[in-house]
């Protein structure tokens, strides 16, 4: 069955950034309109079967409410419990199911999570998040289009995507865990409401991606020393309020911040970096783990990530292998 895998976060782009800054707000309504134009865009380039990952919010459910697609559209056997977690099961049943393309509606938080649970996954990310370096602003006809083609088998994954480079962490409790655009030590105690939203608080930034056009915490690496997707290698930045050298970088949307910078150092694929406590640990712009005086977290960034489906990509080299010309009925 030529499969296209469907998971939207419908707590993407509602945090509590909205009340401390400039960011908008992704209502439940625009992410439905985006799974729609996902579906019929994936349906119209070949795809048999859409799985849903329902979610608690019911987005996938109801974005195909009404289009009478039948047995077309398949609902995951999952029970969604409204945590990040719920993310991570559906990818591990993605897999299992051996879908051929998973469109996935997220932050970088959203897409970290997925990757929790299936590293390598083919995957097409579309931001909806607060933060969204690592997925595409794009059309969600054109995305659609482009997953269906890889589960119709008109396009291959290995033609129109790239493997993502991910931080791999080991944590000092022994538990490894993962980020795809950056790894951030804040001082703090708790992780709270989880985004990090004080400058002066920032100590290092290991980030794999690090564009200067981003938002968030990626964007002080990327504005003191840019470091792209295509890129092999990684950028740590050692941050401190009272450095005599600073970056402004927009660690917030609309909130562009003076970030005290005290050393910037390439990191090469494969290097362990050591990021040294006591603080917490923000992973894709959210804070997660909090480290305690003296423990050190070790950090690797590897290509072994997901396989990332560049969706203008893939509809250039589907017009250029004539995929869309097609006979038509008398």
């Amino acid at each position: 069955m030529t499969t296209v895998g469907l998971i939207a976060n419908p707590f993407a782009g509602k945090d509590i950034r909205r009340f401390v800054s400039a960011a908008s707000l992704n209502s439940d309504r625009s992410k439905i309109e985006i799974l729609r134009r996902c579906v019929l865009g994936a349906i119209d380039a070949g795809a048999e079967k859409i799985l849903l990952a329902n979610d608690f919010r019911n987005l996938t459910l109801r974005a195909v409410d009404g289009l009478n697609l039948g047995s077309k559209v398949e609902e995951m056997s999952f029970h969604p419990e409204g945590r990040r977690t719920d993310t991570t099961e559906a990818a591990k049943i993605f897999q299992k199911e051996g879908v051929k393309s998973i469109i996935s509606l997220g932050g970088d938080g959203t897409q970290r999570d997925l990757v929790l649970g299936w590293i390598d996954a083919p995957l097409l990310p579309i931001s909806t998040g607060t933060n969204n370096v690592f997925p595409f602003m794009v059309d969600p006809t054109v995305a659609g289009t482009a997953a269906g083609l890889i589960a119709s088998n008109e396009l291959t994954i290995e033609e129109v995507s790239q493997q993502a480079k991910v931080i791999h962490v080991e944590l000092p409790n022994g538990i490894k865990d993962l980020a795809l655009v950056d790894v951030v030590l804040v001082d703090d105690r708790l992780t709270g409401s989880r985004a990090v939203v004080k400058p002066d608080s920032v100590q290092q930034v290991l980030a794999a991606i690090a564009d200067p056009a981003s938002i968030g915490l990626a964007s002080i690496a990327g504005r003191s020393n840019p470091v792209y997707f295509d890129d092999e290698s990684a950028v740590l930045v050692v941050c401190d309020p009272k450095a005599k050298q600073g970056v402004f970088a927009p660690i917030m949307p609309g909130s562009v911040s003076d970030v005290g910078v005290v050393s910037i150092q390439e990191v090469e694929l494969g290097e362990t970096i050591e990021l040294e406590g006591p603080g917490v640990l923000a992973f894709d712009g959210e804070r997660d783990f909090v480290m305690g005086e003296n423990e050190v977290a070790r950090a690797t960034v590897l290509r072994n990530g997901p396989k990332v489906i560049n969706p203008i990509f893939a509809i250039q080299t589907a017009a250029a292998n004539k995929v869309f010309l097609r006979k038509r009925n008398s």
